[in-house]
């Protein structure tokens, strides 16, 4: 199991190598498929963002790449659903379910099963703001990690 300072630098790690995807690259790099499986790390667990087979490339002056909506259930924007239009923004969506599972240490469509919800993790971000007021983050963590 990956204590808080690991999950902590997978994170980070992640989120360095979405930004040289986003702004270093010319022409930047969307992903379209952000998720833990396609952040691969080595022996120190620093983490590399892997797998560009549904990557796009798009000129910085371009907002969105619009497409046939590819990706994995739970980790897809709901504004690329609608309209199939990617972007950075529906990369950093990825990356937030990511951080997610990584708080959590539930998979995007497992979480909440446990309280016998639906499961989907979209479902409880609109309870953050009443978790994080009511300070019980408790509640969505990994229960097997000391905060």
């Amino acid at each position: 199991m990956l204590d808080w300072g690991t999950r902590k630098h997978i994170a980070l790690g992640a989120a360095r190598g979405l930004l040289y995807l986003h702004e270093q690259c010319d022409p930047k790099i969307i992903h379209r498929d952000v998720k833990a499986a396609n952040i691969l790390l080595d022996d120190y667990c620093e983490a590399v963002v892997g797998d560009f087979g549904l990557a796009k490339l798009l000129d910085h002056q371009d907002s969105h790449v619009t497409t046939a909506v590819r990706g994995t259930v739970g980790h897809i924007a709901p504004e690329y659903l609608s309209t199939g239009q990617s972007s950075e923004k529906t990369d950093v969506f990825g990356f937030g379910i990511l951080l997610l599972e990584l708080i959590t240490g539930q998979r995007a469509l497992e979480f909440g099963k446990s309280a016998n919800n639906k499961g989907a993790m979209l479902d409880w971000v609109s309870f953050f703001p009443f978790i994080i007021h009511q300070k019980t983050l408790s509640f969505i963590t990994n229960q097997m990690l000391s905060l």
